[in-house]
């Protein structure tokens, strides 16, 4: 069978892989993650999600109580004899079961984004473990996309080229070439506080073809000097915000936050495009860990808007979770942080933002006191809530049944193909836990080899173990009594193009408001959701309205080349996702 046959049947089986049944809005829990999963992603053209974590202990595979969240008895290991937990899983998302995966290094506080034909490069990591696990600070590890021949027994790579810098904690995004952009960072694990001594205030890039990269340049927002050490608009500078904004040159304009300090950046030409004004009263990025999604480009003209909720102050040693919301318009002539409604539940930090194929934003998961870290964050999130952009202001947020899981640090979220979410992971010991509670030092603890400024914000009546349930939340849409579903799509799609997609609804015409959308569903980590966007395209029935004429995006700065979720909305209902390569 060609790779183009492999392709379209791949995309068949996906689409009725998860059956059209109507599914209460709210939780469900359907297995146990393995590791703990504080990283995650959906590898293209398959029906399986990869967890990452790191190399301690885990008890997370068979024997599981999915009601209580009791461990399994039995560490679960690989197969080797090397007597090393796992920390790396493929998770079933039609059977629930596992396959155990191995990086050959630490994989800890990483990096991922996809290369244009839906490889993911895992970017980073921390310190070398036992057993033959390598350090990861400087490594590039990939994990290659379906579809596969039957069950899919690949497992991970290292390249044989290495970032240039060590780097922990940096974020990544796909450019419109399809390399991946690797920015900021620290030069040492086992942070909460980035520090100038460490701190990496630099950007490369990697490709896929292993050919030699440009030497790392420097972002000016970055920088910050051991004066500026305790200044959280400068030092609070992790997991930096990046968002890829079209443009009219197609060239990687990006918008970054670090600390407080917010740019377009053009990482083609290493130049400052635009300086914008800082986010409203407060840091955003890690240990912030503020949610952040750029709301999805809508056709024809794909303006971008930017949303940032939540995350935590930057008062020392006590941080405060925040509750506020606001918006920018980052390519208006004079751009300004519009506030936009206010978490309605209380404070939030920590959260993961997901796109949604009808357009809003779940956000989900995290706590209401405290920041990101370690042991740093109490009162868990349990009830998720959506943001609708298209509505009135004071009405943009609904509250969604809750869970019973504490979902802290180390938790994690991902749209599937189905529509609905997955949700796993919790792990503020950052190692296996089994009671999840505080030490003995407790509120003070070491950060860069000396005292941080910080405290531990959970309680030392608090406990969180380390969690290993996997549940799925559906949103509202799947009650529906009828989906549509896609009957026809071509495997691959180039820019600016028109393409024919065959949808019905309950095997007939599709009336209504009916939207073809494409979704990167991204990396996510601790709260950071690295290449996660969403177009919704220009479209035209045909006349017997079951099939449509599409225009795909415009250029490789509105949707880099990738492979993606096509979806089908009518009336805000949306069908399953089925996989689509963009290109040139």
């Amino acid at each position: 069978m060609s790779k183009m046959q492999r392709l379209i049947l791949a995309s068949l089986i996906l689409a009725t892989s998860f059956p059209l049944t109507t599914i209460a809005a709210g939780f469900r829990t359907v297995g146990s993650s393995g590791c703990a999963a504080q990283m995650v992603f959906l590898p293209p053209h398959t029906t399986t999600a990869v967890f990452i974590d790191n190399y301690h202990e885990n008890f997370g595979g068979p024997g599981v109580d999915l009601k209580t969240g009791r461990p399994s008895t039995t560490s679960y290991r690989y197969d080797d004899g090397s007597g090393l937990s796992v920390f790396g899983t493929e998770y079933n998302l039609q059977t629930n079961g596992l396959r155990k995966l191995r990086p050959l290094s630490n994989t800890f506080c990483s990096a991922g984004s996809f290369f244009a034909d839906g490889t993911l490069a895992n970017i980073a990591g921390a310190e070398a473990g036992p057993d033959g696990v390598a350090q990861g600070f400087n490594k590039i590890r990939t994990y290659a996309p379906g579809p596969c021949s039957g069950a899919c027994t690949h497992d991970w790579l290292e390249k044989s080229t290495n970032l240039q810098h060590t780097r922990w904690y940096p974020s990544a995004q796909t450019l419109v070439d399809g390399s991946v952009l690797v920015v900021g960072g620290a030069d040492a694990g086992g942070l909460v506080l980035n520090e100038a001594n460490v701190n990496v205030p630099t950007y490369e890039i990697v490709y896929q073809d292993g050919r030699g990269s440009p030497a790392p340049v420097r972002l000016p927002i970055l920088d910050f000097t051991s004066e500026q050490n305790l200044v959280p608009g400068k030092s609070y500078n992790l997991y930096p915000i990046l968002h890829l904004l079209p443009n009219p040159s197609a060239s990687n304009q990006i918008f970054t936050v670090a600390g407080n300090q917010t740019v377009i950046w053009d990482y083609t030409r290493n130049a400052l495009v635009k300086s914008l004004p800082d986010t409203p009263r407060q840091p955003r990025t890690f240990p912030s860990s503020a949610t952040s999604v750029l709301l999805p480009l809508v056709a024809p003209d794909y303006t971008p808007k930017v949303l940032v909720c939540g995350g935590s102050s930057g008062d020392m040693p006590d941080p405060i979770a925040l509750s506020d919301c606001y918006t920018i318009d980052p390519l208006d002539d004079s751009p300004t942080w519009q506030s936009t409604d206010s978490l309605p539940n209380g404070p939030q930090t920590m959260s993961d933002g997901i796109l949604l194929p009808d357009g809003t934003v779940l956000i989900i998961n995290g706590a209401r006191l405290g920041s990101g870290g370690g042991f740093q964050a109490d009162d868990p999130v349990f009830q998720p809530i959506i943001y609708n952009p298209n509505v009135a202001a004071g009405s943009r947020f609904a509250t969604m049944p809750g869970s019973s899981i504490p979902r802290l640090y180390h938790s994690t979220a991902i749209l599937l193909s189905s529509g609905e979410v997955l949700v796993a992971g919790s792990n503020p010991a950052v190692g296996y836990s089994a009671s999840g509670k505080v030490g003995g030092n407790w509120p003070l603890f070491n950060n860069n080899g000396h005292q941080c400024a910080l405290h531990q914000q959970q309680k030392q009546s608090s406990s969180y173990p380390t969690e290993y349930r996997v549940e799925i939340f559906s949103p509202p849409y799947m009650s529906a009594s009828a989906r549509p579903v896609i009957t026809s799509n071509p495997p691959y799609i180039s820019y600016g193009s028109s393409f024919q997609v065959g949808a019905t609804l309950s095997g007939g015409s599709i009336q209504g408001n009916t939207q073809a959308v494409l979704s990167h569903p991204g990396f996510h980590t601790h709260g950071a959701s690295m290449g996660q966007r969403m177009v919704v395209m220009s479209s035209a029935a045909a006349a017997d309205a079951k099939s449509f004429t599409v225009k795909s995006p415009s250029s490789p700065s509105v949707m880099p080349p990738g492979v993606y979720l096509l979806f089908v909305t009518n009336n805000g209902i949306p069908s399953n996702g089925v996989w689509i390569k963009l290109g040139s």
